[in-house]
């Protein structure tokens, strides 16, 4: 049976008054926000965690805190690193496994401390149609996905964002500087400051959906297809500099136009 949108949101609505003592891991992306959103017009007390770390860009960091001017709440902010982690830094097919099952048990802890007794995260029914062993840590922490366990999409989070006048509603999907590194690769600070440099300077040339694959001395450039010419011709120079001025030795622009969880790949996924 299909659902209407408004259907959905009553049904997240209800699903979200049932948990008991709830906690929301808060990334300042359009699922977590949406989710807040809801539990405040839910009338749902909950308590906020986001954690920060060295592979979150700048500007995700700036969105966390123009978010909670916006919808006006408090947030426990915690500081885990996965650098610290060798098998996260060693970037095998488990390295979102690792990463994740760190932040969620450091939430986890604290959210206990203060008598949350669910932990939820943002995750919908798009989230299932990559390769995620991010999700294998959250299940494994007895982490809830009510947009997922309510049947949204990506495409249905952003109607409702937009209903719910979220200023974020259409911001692109972002992952870790961490899934620009090659599979195998080893993770490292100056590697996620190379590619956050390079792409803050991609989106300054005017450029949206960008991406600065890391391949060792090379920068792999994935761009929205219909910007591939654009990248190409006029700004070919200009992307160039931009690049190497980072760090790179080599630039090169993907044909292929940008495609999340393209580093999969490697693995055969």
């Amino acid at each position: 049976m299909k659902y209407t949108l408004e259907e959905k949101e009553a049904k997240l609505i209800n699903f979200l008054q049932q948990l008991e003592a709830p906690a929301l891991a808060f990334s300042g992306g359009v699922d977590s926000a949406l989710l807040l959103a809801a539990c405040q017009k839910a009338k749902v007390d909950v308590k906020i965690f986001s954690a920060i770390t060295p592979l979150m860009p700048a500007f995700e960091k700036l969105d966390i805190t123009r978010l909670i001017f916006e919808l006006d709440f408090k947030v426990n902010f915690l500081y885990p690193n996965p650098l610290n982690l060798p098998d996260f830094c060693a970037n095998d097919s488990k390295r979102c496994y690792h990463c994740k099952k760190l932040l969620f048990s450091t939430i986890k802890a604290e959210a206990e401390k203060l008598g949350c007794k669910t932990l939820m995260d943002g995750a919908n029914l798009d989230d299932l149609g990559d390769y995620r062993p991010g999700m294998q840590a959250t299940k494994e922490l007895g982490v809830v996905s009510p947009l997922l366990e309510c049947g949204f999409t990506k495409a249905d989070v952003r109607a409702l964002a937009e209903k719910y006048k979220l200023s974020i509603a259409k911001k692109p999907a972002y992952a870790c500087l961490a899934s620009r590194i090659a599979y195998g690769e080893e993770v490292n600070l100056e590697k996620l400051a190379q590619i956050e440099k390079a792409e803050d300077a991609l989106k300054a040339l005017g450029l949206t959906d960008v991406r600065v694959r890391h391949h060792n001395n090379l920068a792999r450039i994935e761009v929205a297809p219909q910007e591939i010419v654009l990248a190409s011709t006029e700004l070919r120079e200009q992307i160039i500099s931009a690049v190497k001025g980072a760090g790179f030795a080599y630039v090169t622009l993907d044909l292929e136009g940008f495609r999340s969880g393209s580093m999969n790949v490697y693995i055969g996924n």
